[in-house]
């Protein structure tokens, strides 16, 4: 088979062609290109509508004379890639780039083939009807990594398992323990010492990572089994709007919460070491005296908090059986474990709770006074926190106990 560098020589080299090979998380490749073309036996698709692959630069951000980043644009208008990202999931998947010429006219290779990129996909960055929007990040890319890596959002955004070998790893994280993919979400009813929810005997293989399926699935607060579980990691939940009246005061009025709009997208905290910080606030809301908040702390399983001040004022830490309304209090409802928990201030008549658990993130309840914060907008927050806990190893690599 003729060289490239010999074949591009030619008045007629044949078409350029780029071949898109891009394995996903759970193992299955999908082929594509801008033609629909068979290359050693494998079928390529014609979903390629617009890419970047021939911008090059002398000195990209992270390569020498190549691509950083490849963005490509895919015919969508079966719906069929936002099928994937829905049940699998985009981000992570591996991407290979190869160039070769091809004759068209009798649907044959021209050229022997050469990798042009590899790199590692992010999420969606558009979908509409018809088309869907990918971009790679080349696998050089030092960059190529988010970190922190989790952002505020509704949806949870742990990895659901979907196969039986994912819920046997999502039991406990496998070789990986906590670092695995599937440790926080972690459902796996089909796997000895699993939790999780059946769906009529068999065990479910999506989620659409909402508030609702996860409860489906007995992974927002309690399985079947009555197996404690709390680890939806979205944050959604804003208080309804309630009647209240200030001390003194002879007449009432409607108190509405506070909810932090603005912090969505933004990356959950991730804290080392001890030190002051600002940590974002989820929502607010007074019930006439006291302003009730949500304070995220950060991602992982912290130490503690140390000290807590709102405007300049320090808040101590809530005493059981104390009437503490004179100073207001704050209390750790979870410490980022595994196993979320709920904040027992919000709760129905019957007194279940009705807000988020916060699985794998840390947050905190803040209740001040009036004279601090009267909740009609959010206070400066500053906490001294004794950030993530950090595993130890001896010299062999076993972990110290």
């Amino acid at each position: 088979m003729t060289p490239i560098n010999v074949l591009k020589e030619q008045e007629v080299p044949g078409t350029p062609l780029l071949l898109f090979d891009c394995t996903l998380a759970s193992g299955a490749v999908e082929h594509w290109s801008t033609h629909n073309v068979t290359v050693k036996g494998q079928q390529y698709l014609s979903r390629v509508l617009k890419h970047n692959i021939f911008d090059l630069t002398s000195s990209p951000e992270a390569a020498t004379d190549g691509v950083s980043t490849v963005s490509i644009t895919l015919a969508n208008a079966d719906s069929f890639l936002s099928s994937i990202e829905r049940n699998i999931g985009w981000k992570g998947s591996g991407l290979v780039v190869t160039f070769l010429f091809f004759d068209l006219s009798n649907q044959s290779a021209a050229s022997n083939s050469q990798v042009m990129f590899r790199g590692i996909a992010n999420p969606p960055d558009q979908s509409t009807e018809s088309t869907l929007r990918l971009s790679f990040t080349n696998t050089l890319n030092l960059q190529r990594v988010y970190l922190p890596a989790v952002r505020i959002q509704r949806l949870c955004p742990w990895n659901f398992p979907s196969s039986a070998a994912q819920r046997q790893e999502a039991v406990s994280g496998g070789t990986q323990g906590a670092f695995s993919p599937f440790y926080q979400c972690g459902y796996s009813p089909d796997q000895t010492g699993g939790v999780g929810n059946m769906n009529a005997g068999s065990p479910y293989t999506s989620c659409d990572y909402s508030r609702a399926h996860c409860q489906q699935r007995g992974m927002f607060s309690m399985d079947d089994q009555n197996n404690v579980t709390a680890r939806f990691g979205g944050i959604e939940f804003v208080p309804a709007s309630i009647v209240v009246r200030t001390y003194g005061s002879k007449t009432s009025q409607i108190s509405t919460p506070l909810p932090n709009e603005t912090l969505y997208n933004d990356f959950v905290p991730l804290i080392y070491g001890t030190g002051w910080y600002q940590p974002p606030i989820v929502f607010a809301r007074n019930d006439g005296n006291l302003t009730h908040f949500e304070v995220l702390l950060g991602m992982g399983q912290i130490n503690g908090v140390i000290s807590v001040i709102v405007n300049n004022t320090q808040i101590p830490a809530g005493v059981n059986g104390t009437n503490m309304t004179a100073t207001g209090w704050y209390n750790v409802i979870s410490y980022g474990t595994r196993n979320g928990s709920f904040n027992p201030d919000f709760s129905n008549s019957a007194g279940q709770p009705l807000g988020d658990p916060y699985g794998s993130m840390a947050f905190l309840s803040l209740v001040v006074p009036n004279s601090i914060s009267n909740g009609t907008s959010f206070p400066a927050v500053d906490v001294l926190i004794e950030g993530l806990q950090l595993a130890q190893y001896d010299s062999s690599g076993r972990p110290w106990i």
